[in-house]
């Protein structure tokens, strides 16, 4: 498994995530704002359930890199780094335009029952955002030299989706109490933006400035 100082970060990066105004959280928000927990607490299983296909195909993908090249896996993890470092600068142009919070934009439909299930299900599992941001983000804190890495990533990944359980029940309960604070204060979510750029660029760059990653793959060209 990876080093307690890998996980404590991967924790504390990854909750940073959960608490980022995105799609799920709209629709988490929307339904609990306009239809109560019991709904939105629907919604939620659904978003979290789509990790049991989502999972598997990230586990799967890893190790046949694995399977096929080293090389291939340091490389994924570079790409990966890029992307983190894309999404951080992301994070402070929408902190310094002071986008409106999510749930201004969100949009609620009057469902209910097993049709909220399956929205928040197919909207979380058709996201290419969400499996893409999992391949470039779980493999970072992998250590090929502590175990295999698909069990590795497979661990962190079910930590993932728990914890996003956990915080979607937090915000479907507590959607309608924070509504018009965050209406009010428009400053929480730029904070919030820029909070999350400096943990992905700081991620990225650490991965870029490592030994086992961006030198590898230099490496392995150079010998070519």
């Amino acid at each position: 498994m990876p080093t307690v100082q890998a996980l404590l970060v991967f924790a504390l990066a990854d909750l940073m995530l959960k608490l980022t105004p995105g799609p799920d959280m709209a629709l988490t928000v929307t339904r609990g704002m306009t239809q109560g927990f019991r709904v939105a607490w629907r919604s939620v299983l659904g978003v979290y359930l789509a990790g049991a296909v989502q999972v598997p195909l990230v586990v799967l993908g890893l190790a046949t890199v694995l399977e096929q090249s080293p090389r291939l896996f340091s490389a994924v993890k570079v790409v990966g780094a890029l992307y983190l470092i894309f999404l951080g600068v992301m994070a402070f142009l929408r902190c310094k335009r002071g986008l409106a919070p999510a749930i201004e934009t969100a949009q609620g439909t009057g469902s209910s029952g097993m049709s909220v299930f399956w929205q928040g299900f197919l909207t979380n599992l058709f996201n290419p955002k969400v499996l893409l941001f999992m391949l470039a983000f779980l493999p970072q804190f992998a250590d090929p030299s502590r175990g295999s890495v698909p069990l590795q990533v497979l661990a962190l990944a079910v930590y993932s989706k728990t914890i996003g359980l956990a915080t979607g029940a937090l915000t479907a309960y507590s959607a309608s109490r924070i509504r018009h604070w965050m209406l009010q204060n428009p400053w929480f979510n730029r904070v919030q933006e820029g909070v999350l750029g400096v943990v992905m660029l700081t991620l990225g760059a650490s991965i870029l400035a490592s030994r086992d990653a961006v030198p590898q793959l230099v490496g392995a060209i150079a010998r070519r």
